[in-house]
């Protein structure tokens, strides 16, 4: 990635953390110390990272994305991260760009898909690929757009298209247009994460969920697993424990209050399975980032 990039950074991230930027759909990320692998939810994102490098796992499927490639998170997956160079020297800058399904769909209206979508292998939501001059080039003028008001407003929206397209238009994008292919599998198994998140405190039966879709259990297990590399039940508890400790750390929450919320009707059943995904247990739990605004 240009450098030139990463100099625009220096004026404006003085601290760690996450920011949000005059284009709703855009955040920043600065990481000054290296960070061990631990859980997190990647959400319909596209991860670009403009110095240093980031891993993650989903269960045994290790990605790495750098200066060179960027994460297409296209479904919402829980994943574990870390970053093991980051330094104040060299702090680890990425941007995070919420996906617009809608401009996806469109753009994938006016393209003409170079590969059938009617092959059968069922394709993982997360893959990287490769940032062309031409990606480069988006970001570099997104990066001048997010630093006034008035130009994220006139000009964030087109840039954000022509990224897209440029995404769509990359090696390993099969998965997208799959996504958005309504009878395809990868599109039922994105409808019940959907279902998942929005009902996840409830009690949600797997049969159900596999005839919601007109899928037989077995097929329903099968396809799920190779797109989220999770098996449906460890899907389920991996978004109740990540929803639980972001009740904790954005409303402060008791872990009795936090544990009802999220499904579980045993305090200590709760605490334990906290623990074991996160490593420290709830009432340990501190706010793992820090929110700022560009100005």
């Amino acid at each position: 990635m240009n450098k030139a990039i990463v100099n625009q950074f220096s004026t404006f991230l003085k601290k760690d953390g996450f920011y949000n930027t005059f284009i709703d759909a855009v955040k920043l990320l600065k990481i000054s110390k290296p960070m061990v692998l631990s859980p997190c939810l990647y959400d319909n994102w596209i991860v670009f990272t403009f110095q240093n490098s980031k891993t993650v796992k989903l269960n045994n499927h290790t990605l790495e994305y750098n200066e060179s490639n960027y994460l297409v998170a296209s479904s919402k997956l829980p994943l574990e991260s870390q970053t093991d160079f980051a330094s104040e020297a060299e702090p680890m800058i990425s941007m995070i760009i919420s996906i617009d399904s809608n401009e996806i769909h469109q753009l994938i209206q006016e393209l003409s898909p170079e590969f059938s979508l009617q092959d059968k292998d069922t394709l993982q939501g997360t893959f990287v690929d490769r940032v062309t001059p031409e990606i480069e080039n988006i970001l570099y003028r997104l990066i001048e757009a997010i630093k006034s008001k008035e130009e994220s407003k006139i000009l964030g929206k087109s840039l954000l298209r022509e990224l897209f397209y440029r995404v769509l238009k990359g090696e390993n994008s099969k998965f997208l247009y799959k996504l958005f292919d309504q009878s395809s599998k990868e599109a039922k198994i994105a409808r019940t994460l959907q279902t998942i998140h929005n009902d996840f405190a409830n009690d949600l039966d797997i049969e159900s969920l596999a005839r919601k879709e007109d899928m037989s259990v077995a097929s329903f297990h099968a396809h799920f697993k190779n797109i989220t590399a999770h098996s449906p039940l460890q899907y389920i508890k991996k978004i109740r424990l990540t929803k639980a400790r972001d009740l904790m750390i954005q409303e402060k929450l008791k872990v009795n209050e936090v544990a009802i919320k999220v499904g579980y009707d045993n305090i200590s059943h709760f605490s334990r399975e906290f623990k074991k995904y996160f490593g420290f247990s709830p009432k340990d739990t501190k706010a793992s980032y820090e929110e700022y605004t560009l100005e």
